[in-house]
C-alpha cells in the first residue's frame, strides 16, 4: 500500500489527485535530481501502459531519452514557456512541491507527489511507494515498478562480473564517504581480483587525484548516456547515495550504498535491482552526524556489506534458474 500522508488530507489535496486520475494527456516535469528523475519515471511509465498520453520535460531524462523509446521525453521546460506549453495537457505533475517551480502559476489543474505521501520514514522504499500509489490511489491497475528503461543494442548485461563501479561523489560533500576511505576500498577490491573503475566527471577529477595516485582508474565521461552503457555491463556497483547509483540499479546492477543516513537512505534507496545501504554501527545526532560518518565508517564494513550484497544477488539468482 502507499504510504499516505497522516492527519487531515485536505480537499484541495484530493481534488488534484482526481485531477491526475482523469487526466487523459499528462506532462511531468523532473526536479533536476537524476534519482528523482528515474523514480518519477515509474510514476510515467504506469500512466502510459495504462493508456494515457505523457510527455516528460527534464535534462537528465532528455540525456536518457534513447534508453526511455516508448516515453516522449523532452528538455527541461523553461518557466518562461510553462504557461504556453503546459496549456495543451489536462494535468501537469512533478514530484516535488514549487521543485523545478510552482505549478499553480501555469497549469489549471497540477498534481504534487510528494504532497500525497511521506517523503521520507521507515517501513517503505520509495520506489515501492510511487508503484503502490500508482496503483491504490490513481487506480492504475498494470502498475509495476518498471519506469520503461530499455537496454541499448549490442551491449552485454554484466559482461564484467568482476568489475566494480564505484561512485565517489554526490551533490553534497556531507553525503560522500572520506576520499581515503574510497583509496582504501579499491586497493583492497583490487587485491581481491576485482577491478574498481571509479566514475567521475570531468570537472571532479582534479579533486580525486589520490585515485590515479594509487593506481586505481578512473572512468570518465560527460554523456550520461555513456555512463549508463560502462554500468550496465559492469557486475557491482558501491557508491554514495546518488542519484547514479539508482542508475546502476535501474540498468540491474547489484548495488551497495555507503551512507551516514540510514533511515533516509532505506527509504530512498536504488529500488530496481539488490541493493544494500551500509554505516557506521554508531552515528551521533546533529550536525556531528554529517562531520564523523565518513571516517567511522571503516572499508572493511563495506567490504563486509559487500559480501552480503553478492549472496543477496545469488539467492536472487538462483530463484529465477
Amino acid at each position: 500500500m502507499a504510504t499516505l500522508l497522516s492527519g487531515a488530507s485536505c480537499y484541495l489535496a484530493a481534488e488534484h489527485q482526481q485531477h491526475l486520475k482523469q487526466a487523459t494527456r499528462v506532462a511531468i516535469l523532473m526536479a533536476p535530481r537524476l534519482g528523482d528523475t528515474l523514480l518519477m519515471m515509474t510514476m510515467a511509465q504506469n500512466l502510459a501502459i495504462n493508456g494515457r498520453g505523457v510527455t516528460v520535460f527534464g535534462d537528465y531524462a532528455h540525456q536518457l531519452r534513447t534508453w526511455f523509446p516508448d516515453i516522449d521525453v523532452r528538455p527541461s521546460l523553461p518557466e518562461s514557456e510553462a504557461a504556453q506549453v503546459l496549456s495543451e495537457y489536462d494535468c501537469v505533475a512533478q514530484m516535488h512541491v514549487g521543485w523545478p517551480y510552482a505549478l499553480h502559476r501555469y497549469a489549471r489543474r497540477y498534481f504534487y507527489y510528494d504532497a500525497h505521501v511521506v517523503i521520507t520514514g521507515r517501513g517503505f522504499v520509495k520506489l515501492n511507494q510511487i508503484r503502490d500509489y500508482c496503483r491504490d490511489q490513481l487506480g492504475l491497475k498494470n502498475s509495476e515498478v518498471g519506469n520503461g528503461l530499455v537496454p541499448m543494442m549490442g551491449l552485454r548485461h554484466r559482461q564484467y562480473a568482476r568489475r566494480v563501479a564505484v561512485h565517489p561523489s554526490s551533490t553534497s560533500e556531507q553525503r560522500c564517504w572520506a576520499a581515503s576511505h574510497f583509496v582504501e576500498l579499491g586497493l583492497r577490491l583490487k587485491r581481491s581480483g576485482y577491478d574498481p573503475v571509479y566514475i567521475l566527471a570531468e570537472h571532479e577529477r582534479a579533486q580525486w587525484r589520490c585515485l590515479e595516485d594509487n593506481g586505481l582508474a578512473i572512468f570518465q565521461s560527460e554523456s550520461l548516456s555513456d555512463v549508463a552503457k560502462f554500468i550496465h555491463e559492469c557486475g557491482w556497483f558501491i557508491g554514495n547515495e546518488s542519484g547514479v547509483g539508482h542508475l546502476a540499479s535501474n540498468l540491474g546492477i547489484p548495488t551497495l550504498t555507503v551512507t551516514g543516513r540510514p533511515t533516509r537512505t532505506r527509504a530512498w534507496r536504488p529500488g530496481w535491482s539488490p541493493s544494500q545501504i551500509v554505516y557506521p554501527a554508531y552515528i551521533p545526532g546533529g550536525r556531528w552526524r554529517d562531520l564523523l560518518w565518513r571516517r567511522w565508517l571503516r572499508p572493511g564494513q563495506v567490504l563486509t556489506a559487500f559480501r552480503r550484497l553478492m549472496i543477496q544477488y545469488e539467492r536472487q539468482a538462483d530463484l529465477h534458474r
